[in-house]
């Protein structure tokens, strides 16, 4: 176990590395300094602990961000000149300028010095042996298909447990829409890493107020059917810039080829007429981040997403890019864009982005990104909702393929445990997720969860685990509530087998070990 000297706090450790991964509970002074100022002394005193030099050489500061639980404070480490790829520390400061919580990535000396004996950069910085052309040459060709180049940076990548020298080249493709990143060794060219970065979800269907099966309480609906007038809500959307489009301050359908134009601000139309899904994502996306920042997160995702409601013909998909920062919406079987609970659930992924850069860089992450996107659409509507629908996802899109009753993409009232319930999976195994959340939320109520769940997302990593989440809720309920919640937090975790139960002898619930991390 990592110790610390001179502070007083609790420590995670890396398991592989062996230095401090978390400092939380840290009991620390109020200050007055800013919060790079606070941050940076606090890091001098616990560098040894965190793998880092003690003059932080290697850290360059990225930014302060500000949110409801105080300053967050984002440093990444460089390498010979470069940035090393997901190797960073962030410092939490609340509101009296005490540091309570940090999260670190970085790759402690030990890595660095693989780096040395490799024979990297002896001499000084490392010089890439490929030219930027021919990184991309290189890049588009392992995408495999017709593609346009995003970004392209030089950068450290830690490969094997070795810092090397990398192109980091962003592709996107489509027919099928892919972005990868890729990841090349700058000396050989060899392809070291490749990720799609699209956040995807398979399904069918957009709007009305959430959805027809909602708003008409019939679970027969069908594709074809014939939707009455009452089905339909008139609603206001909110400023619009002048030009007659869709364009706001939170959403524009800039991306929509021939989008409509109404220079008199009347946008009536219905289902099947050219506009109708235009609406429908403006209104739902507009209304959800109001409500977000009514919440009192006032810089989540706080700027125009770019949408398109037009995305593949007869593809049943709708994505998110981090790349583009973009949302595409699919028309296969009912089109995405015409229900809501669809729209918010991929907003969620770009809230999530915005607010963990990167986030889902493993499977756990991936699940997680896809239960919060489940959470956030039956949150939201739930309150409106017969009860029978309410733990229900995508009941309108879900009409096109689902043999249920009622139709569903995804239900949030599973039984599903961790880790034995894992699947291997993202949307599978995001129901043990979107479960967690729901409990929450039935025993805290729809804002205080909500809240919490928003708050956590600035406390993870992008490659953070079931268990880390649920610890960052932990964490944030004390800020934001003076811990007021843990008990029940836990219990929830406890009971899904996220956290060990220390009334079993430290078993997760409904496995036979013990002393494992196993499904971690």
């Amino acid at each position: 176990m990592t110790k610390l000297k001179n502070v007083k706090a609790k420590v995670e450790s890396h398991p592989e590395f062996k230095v401090a991964r978390r400092i939380y509970d840290i009991e620390s002074k109020p200050s007055k300094d800013k919060p790079e100022k606070i941050a940076r002394s606090f890091l001098s005193k616990v560098a040894p602990s965190l793998g880092a030099s003690k003059d932080l050489s290697e850290l360059k500061f990225d930014k302060v961000k500000k949110t409801i639980l105080g300053c967050h404070v984002l440093y990444q480490q460089h390498y010979d000149g470069r940035p090393v790829t997901g190797a960073w520390v962030k410092v939490d400061i609340d509101k009296q300028g005490r540091v309570y919580n940090v999260l670190n990535s970085l790759v402690p000396s030990a890595g660095t010095a693989k780096s040395r004996k490799a024979g990297e950069a002896s001499a000084g910085p490392a010089r890439p042996a490929l030219t930027k052309a021919e990184a991309k040459e290189i890049a588009l060709k392992a995408a495999g298909a017709t593609a346009e180049m995003l970004d392209l940076e030089h950068v450290t990548y830690p490969y094997n447990g070795v810092l090397t020298s990398a192109w980091k080249v962003v592709v996107q493709t489509s027919k099928p829409a892919h972005e990868w990143k890729i990841y090349l060794d700058a000396t050989s060219g060899a392809v070291m890493d490749k990720q799609d970065q699209l956040k995807r979800l398979n399904g069918t269907g957009r709007v009305f107020d959430p959805n027809p099966v909602v708003s008409l309480n019939n679970t027969s609906l069908e594709d074809t059917s014939v939707i009455p007038e009452r089905a339909y809500s008139q609603v206001t959307l909110r400023d619009l810039k002048a030009g007659g489009m869709l364009d706001g301050p939170f959403v524009s359908t800039v991306n929509t080829a021939q989008r409509v134009k109404a220079n008199n601000g009347k946008f009536l139309f219905k289902r099947g007429q050219k506009g109708f899904n235009e609406v429908m994502v403006y209104f739902h996306i507009d209304r959800m981040q109001r409500y977000i920042q009514g919440l009192v997160f006032k810089n989540v995702l706080k700027k125009p997403i770019k949408v398109n409601v037009n995305g593949p013909l007869n593809e049943d998909n709708s994505f998110y890019s981090p790349g583009t920062k973009a949302l595409t919406f699919g028309r296969g079987g009912v089109d995405d864009a015409e229900d809501a609970e669809i729209i918010l659930h991929e907003y969620g992924h770009a809230i999530q982005d915005d607010q963990v850069p990167g986030f889902g860089t493993n499977a756990q992450a991936g699940a997680m990104g896809e239960g919060f996107g489940d959470y956030l659409a039956a949150s939201f509507f739930a309150d409106v909702k017969p009860a029978k629908l309410r733990p229900c996802v995508g009941t309108w899109d879900a009409v096109f393929y689902s043999g249920d009753d009622p139709p569903s993409l995804r239900r949030l009232d599973s039984n599903k445990k961790f880790p034995k319930d894992l699947r291997g999976e993202v949307h599978d195994d995001g129901e043990i997720w979107s479960a967690c959340l729901w409990e929450l939320r039935g025993q805290l109520g729809r804002q205080t969860a909500d809240k919490l769940v928003l708050a956590h997302h600035f406390q993870i990593s992008r490659s953070a685990g079931f268990e880390d989440a649920a610890n960052a809720l932990v964490t944030v309920d004390k800020v934001m509530n003076e811990g007021r919640n843990e008990a029940a937090i836990r219990d929830i975790f406890i009971r899904r087998g996220i956290f060990r139960n220390p009334k079993r002898k430290n078993k997760r619930a409904g496995t036979p070990f013990a002393d494992t991390d196993e499904g971690k």
